[in-house]
């Protein structure tokens, strides 16, 4: 923990190269996920003619309810970082997120998880 605050403090040491490369890599893949669902969001506003009233987002309550709802492995909070994110450009796009639970609605579940 205290190599993390170190990398974090200015003027400190920085991250060893593979840190770097790890980080980059999550980065790319969370900006991936974001643009894949805002354009999914975009193709909807093309093909009706008006953008949505609102957009649905899968939230997750802890790593075990992930495990049991996730449609791929992970951590639920890095999915959840990117509902977030999605949630706030879309709000500030004048889109209404709701976040929900997928047991809340099973068929908006399944068809929320088999978008790959």
């Amino acid at each position: 923990m205290l190599t993390v605050k170190r990398w974090e403090k200015p003027g400190e040491a920085e991250p060893p190269a593979d840190v770097q490369a790890w980080l980059e890599s999550m980065l790319t893949q969370h900006v991936e996920a974001v643009e894949a669902a805002l354009d999914a969001v975009e193709e909807m506003t093309e093909t009706q003619g008006h953008a949505p009233s609102h957009v649905d987002l899968l939230y997750y309550r802890s790593q075990a309810h992930y495990d049991t709802y996730g449609r791929d492995k992970g951590d639920y909070a890095i999915v959840n970082a990117r509902s977030r994110e999605i949630g706030a450009i879309l709000e500030s796009e004048g889109i209404e997120a709701r976040f929900r639970y997928p047991e809340d609605d099973e068929a908006g579940f399944q068809r929320l998880a088999n978008t790959r």
